[in-house]
């Protein structure tokens, strides 16, 4: 089984938020009926952020979701709107090769 970190983009309004949440926790449970283990930062984090009043920008989350990198065999980049502007998901992508992880493209339907 292997671990995998779902990178997906978040910033946005709120509303972009909210689908995106929702789109990346969809990706998730699609990994997770493949066999994987998978930590979605964004399925994980967008309650702890709305309920809990925390900040929602990537600054804020980086120091965790780093430890969630290091625990994955590999980071997996789900091909969904906004992947390729997101500052997360190229830092994410930049920590996995400077560290030796596969980056996996995931395309998105």
């Amino acid at each position: 089984m292997k671990k995998i970190y779902l990178a997906t983009p978040y910033s946005g309004t709120p509303a972009q938020q909210g689908a995106r949440f929702i789109q990346a926790s969809i990706i998730a449970g699609e990994i997770i009926k493949q066999g994987h283990c998978v930590f979605s930062p964004i399925s994980h984090s967008h309650p702890i952020h709305k309920y809990c009043n925390l900040p929602g920008d990537h600054g804020y989350w980086q120091r965790l979701n780093e430890s969630w990198l290091e625990w994955c065999d590999e980071v997996w980049v789900a091909e969904m709107d906004g992947w390729k502007q997101s500052k997360g998901v190229r830092w994410e992508m930049d920590w996995a090769e400077k560290n030796g992880k596969p980056v996996v493209m995931y395309p998105v339907k």
